[in-house]
């Protein structure tokens, strides 16, 4: 087995206030696209997607990992979780000469506060995934395998936290120009009937 397993912590600066930056990244279906190396293989609803990360490592080898990801926005707080979706079918593992495919877990959180003009983001990353070796890697010790998966799991998060705030700050502007200039007013009012809505569903027999 390969086992890949990285961990990140970061503090980003976004030009936006707090709930303007709340809103921007609460759509994970649309903000899944920004992070590197992640394709969004099924968008089930905004905050519902399957996504498949895929790298060529040691310049031969193809990993791809499926995620299936929740995310919950926690207004109070200001605060957005990203998790794994409960009650999905995994895609089964799969192994060749040269390429691995198995599931993962992927799990992050934002923080946000105001700061200056704009807002902070504490930005905390997980990802990991225990995968069948490629037949081409099998005559390679353990030890040097696993060396090599920890060296990749931690360059690859890096490069997935840095260059996902990277395109989230390329993206903001012709985003925002799109969006109507009661936009705050118009999510509070969309977030309050769908609360609503939930707690009505919840109580009917």
């Amino acid at each position: 087995m390969i086992t890949l397993n990285g961990t990140i912590q970061r503090k980003f600066y976004f030009p936006a206030d707090p709930l303007t930056t709340l809103i921007y990244f609460s759509d994970l279906s649309r903000v899944t696209y920004l992070l590197p190396h992640i394709a969004v293989v099924d968008a089930y609803s905004s905050d519902k997607v399957r996504i498949r990360y895929q790298t060529v490592e040691l310049g031969a080898y193809t990993i791809n990992i499926f995620c299936d990801l929740n995310s919950t926005v926690d207004l109070d707080n200001m605060e957005i979780v990203i998790g794994p979706l409960a009650d999905c079918e995994q895609i089964p593992q799969e192994v060749s000469l040269n390429a691995t495919t198995g599931h993962g877990y992927y799990a992050s959180t934002a923080k946000l506060s105001p700061e200056d003009d704009g807002t902070a983001i504490d930005y905390y990353f997980q990802f990991k995934s225990e995968l069948l070796r490629p037949r081409g890697l099998r005559m390679m010790p353990k030890r040097v395998v696993d060396r090599i998966a920890h060296s990749i799991s931690l360059g690859r998060v890096k490069e997935i936290a840095e260059g996902f705030m990277e395109n989230a700050l390329d993206a903001y502007d012709d985003w925002r120009a799109e969006q109507p200039r009661d936009l705050v007013q118009q999510w509070l009012a969309a977030r309050e009937g769908e609360l609503v809505a939930a707690e009505r569903a919840r109580k009917s027999p």
